[in-house]
């Protein structure tokens, strides 16, 4: 069978990495954290590469590893990873197909405020008082140090891993206030995490359905609390699939391509 590399950054990259297997395609995929590897661990004869992606990483991966496409599962906000990806395939004439969880539609709901970034969010943010939290991960995060008393306001969800943590507590934010925990986490789970925090204001990602938006809003709007969504960056691409049974059709199409030469 032919080799498919896996770019994982979401649970639904492991349902596709388990649909490859079954298939038994030889698959190879690449984490960021040892926390994404420790995901894996249930699988059997995969390979697994470990670290931070950039445009000189996924090359040597792709020309050492002849794979017969690049499937992009990486979470919907990565944006560099997913451009990195595109281009490298593109100079490397390899099929490159993104799987991208299908979008939730908020723009009617009155109760949430969507802004397009982190720096919009800050802006609103300064015209509400209480107790915020941001459930956004720890990516740029500094971009909240602007919020008037951030140390002791806002709370933050996270992933429980050190260099996380780390980045957290380098950047100022209170240790009381840094909830290390891996969801899923369920509706009545995010309500009493919210209250807990006494939080007024949730700030969240547009990350579907999988990425627990739907939880985190409902309980949101059931604590009476404001709620800010940051929208994903739509990336443009040609293979482009909400489906993974629709996914996987196109890599077995493109696995008998390249077996057949």
């Amino acid at each position: 069978m032919s080799k498919v590399l896996v770019i994982a950054g979401t649970t639904d990259a492991k349902t596709i990495i388990e649909r490859l297997l079954e298939k038994n395609h030889d698959t190879a995929v690449t984490v960021t954290t040892r926390l994404g590897a420790g995901m894996l661990d249930e699988f059997k004869n995969l390979e697994i590469y470990q670290g931070k992606l950039n445009k000189d990483h996924i090359t040597q991966l792709i020309r050492r590893l002849k794979p017969a496409c690049l499937i992009d599962a990486s979470n919907p906000f990565s944006a560099e990873i997913t451009r990195n990806a595109s281009n490298v395939c593109k100079f490397e004439s390899l099929p490159y197909l993104r799987y991208e969880r299908q979008r939730i539609r908020y723009e009617d709901d009155p109760d949430i405020t969507i802004v397009k970034n982190y720096s919009e969010a800050c802006d609103v943010l300064t015209n509400y008082e209480g107790n915020i939290l941001l459930t956004l991960g720890s990516n740029k995060i500094e971009t909240f140090k602007k919020i008037p008393d951030y140390a002791q306001r806002i709370y933050l969800r996270v992933l429980p891993d050190w260099k996380v943590l780390s980045k957290c507590e380098s950047l100022g934010f209170s240790p009381k206030n840094i909830m290390a925990i891996k969801g899923p986490y369920n509706e009545a789970l995010n309500i009493e995490l919210f209250k807990y925090c006494k939080a007024a204001v949730l700030v969240t990602k547009e990350s579907g359905n999988m990425g627990g938006v739907v939880d985190k809003i409902s309980a949101a709007k059931k604590l009476g609390m404001k709620i800010i969504l940051v929208d994903r960056i739509e990336e443009n691409c040609s293979n482009k699939f909400s489906s993974i049974e629709e996914l996987i059709k196109c890599v077995e199409k493109m696995c008998a391509e390249q077996l057949n030469g």
